[in-house]
């Protein structure tokens, strides 16, 4: 499986759940994460999506991620279908979709 299929899984999630996604890209500064995730209910996530084998957090991720993490701000590492299901639920569990 290809990194671009479990983005592909993570954005039609987000849909499902109401929520909004977008690629995040910083100018000038390396290991921010792929997606800024904003759901009902005002929670913002952070998300890095990896493929599922072989996908590796840089050092500059692990610094940038570790900080972001002390500040309050989540940042899930996700790499297969059953991650995003763990993190924003499974489609149709109807308690995590409201």
């Amino acid at each position: 499986m290809r990194e671009a299929q479990i983005e592909s899984y993570l954005l039609r999630r987000i849909g499902e759940l109401g929520g909004i996604t977008a690629k995040m890209t910083i100018e000038g500064q390396r290991g921010w994460p792929d997606r800024l995730v904003c759901l009902p209910g005002g929670r913002i996530s952070l998300v890095e999506l990896k493929r599922p084998k072989g996908g590796r957090l840089s050092p500059s991720q692990l610094k940038l991620f570790g900080l972001l993490n002390s500040l309050g701000t989540p940042v899930w590492v996700l790499n297969t279908y059953a991650d995003i299901d763990k993190v924003f639920g499974k489609p149709g569990d109807i308690e995590r979709d409201r």
